[in-house]
């Protein structure tokens, strides 16, 4: 595979196999290491995949066998990974899934996310950008922990439905 469908492949993928990472992982940050290392990996073995080889399963694959091995090493820490049935089951969610859907999908939530308060998206990017937990969200913005989870819990179905209406409009995916 030529370098430039490399690239151009991964940073096509790129949102849907960090999603694919972030499920199995159960943690963004991991999940952004292991699209890293994937992306290094899928560059040292370009050349031993035909141009026209079906990057999503191939990335897939790869993607899986890195999940693998970070559960094995989160093992000897003792913690607990999802097991090998469940991580298959999500992977092949994502190998189904739809690229154009997925960007519509995203595409949606950051228009969404946009008509939020100010102060919603901002405890929501604390939440799930930044991975603070309730309890110092609730202390940065003077809230209990009860009215975080009670924010929280709305913002995202505030989003969930208004996700589900734009995707239903006219001309989206």
């Amino acid at each position: 595979m030529r370098e430039e469908t490399l690239v151009r492949n991964l940073l096509q993928y790129q949102p849907v196999l960090e999603g694919m990472l972030t499920a199995m992982v159960g943690d963004p940050a991991s999940a952004e290491d292991l699209f890293q290392e994937m992306a290094i990996l899928m560059t040292r073995k370009r050349e031993e995949v035909d141009e026209d080889c079906k990057f999503a399963a191939w990335a897939r694959r790869i993607a899986l066998n890195l999940v693998r091995d970070h559960r094995k090493k989160l093992a000897r820490r003792k913690v607990k990974p999802l097991d090998d049935d469940v991580l298959e089951s999500v992977s092949r969610v994502f190998e189904d899934s739809d690229l154009e859907l997925w960007n519509a999908r995203r595409d949606a939530l950051r228009n969404c996310a946009d008509q939020l308060p100010d102060r919603e998206r901002a405890i929501l990017r604390r939440r799930y950008e930044d991975a603070a937990a309730p309890t110092q969200i609730a202390s940065e913005f003077s809230l209990s922990r009860g009215a975080v989870d009670t924010l929280l819990y709305r913002a995202r179905r505030t989003l969930h439905d208004c996700v589900q209406l734009k995707l239903q409009e006219p001309g989206s995916s």
